[in-house]
């Protein structure tokens, strides 16, 4: 018998679980994980605090060891992305030209960052934080007395923010609506947010519209709609997630 394949596109905490999942279920044919991350999947929310202050490493950041992936006899494809599913025939291509064959396919693609069309944003030192390599290039600019901006004052803009004034960075906030995190708690909540971080020094600006980011070569601050600007070496956004559904949609699902 012709052992089969379940290929699972994505390295997320899904990819992880699933795993782990099929084998406990019986099923002992091949399982491949193809992900665009150059580590085994991983927990996310350390990213923009344990991991960006420096107090813990990738290897911490596992949700399984590596070599549990060996133990379960799972082919981890990393470095790698399936840019097409061909459905009909159960095969994915992928980025380097190649191809795998599947019987069983799952997707666990997760979600990529909501990214904003301002003047400016494609500049050196404007950043967003989603994965491992993202943070790994914004602690190459956590300098002592530099000075950074964080746009969104979500749980991520404020997680950095507090990671960045532990480094020894000036920091600002900026939050278009009237209180940090008001889509996801209650005014309460917002407030103690706020408290805690003013006195650790973080600068929160809210109600804030964000008109372009300012530089030549580089980024040197954020200009808002009232005509203020905030100087800045670096700037992080940080205004939520989409879903990554374009690899399914173009495969008609």
């Amino acid at each position: 018998m012709t052992e089969r394949h379940c290929i699972i596109i994505g390295g997320s905490h899904a990819a992880a679980q699933l795993v782990q999942s099929l084998r406990q279920l019986g099923w002992q044919d091949k399982i491949s994980i193809v992900s665009a991350e150059k580590i085994p999947p991983y927990h996310r929310p350390p990213l923009s605090k344990a991991y960006l202050d420096g107090s813990s490493t990738a290897e911490k950041l596992f949700i399984r060891p590596a070599a549990v992936y060996e133990k379960l006899d799972v082919n981890l494809i990393l470095n790698t992305t399936v840019t097409e599913i061909d459905r009909e025939n159960q095969r994915v291509t992928l980025n380097d030209g190649g191809s795998l064959p599947y019987q069983k396919l799952a997707l666990t693609t997760g979600a990529r960052v909501r990214k904003i069309p301002l003047p400016g944003s494609e500049l050196p030192g404007v950043h967003y934080l989603r994965n491992i390599q993202d943070v790994d290039v914004i602690k190459k600019h956590m300098d002592q007395g530099k000075s950074a901006v964080i746009v969104g004052g979500g749980y991520i803009g404020l997680e950095t923010a507090a990671s960045l004034r532990k480094s020894g960075m000036s920091v600002t906030v900026l939050e278009a609506l009237p209180r940090v995190l008001q889509r996801v708690t209650a005014e309460q909540v917002s407030a103690f947010y706020t408290r805690v971080h003013k006195e650790e020094g973080v600068n929160i600006v809210t109600d804030a519209s964000v008109v372009k980011i300012d530089g030549d070569n580089t980024v040197t601050g954020v200009s808002l709609a009232d005509n203020t600007t905030i100087d800045a070496d670096l700037v992080i956004i940080g205004v939520g997630v989409v879903p990554e559904t374009d690899l399914a949609e173009a495969a008609g699902l």
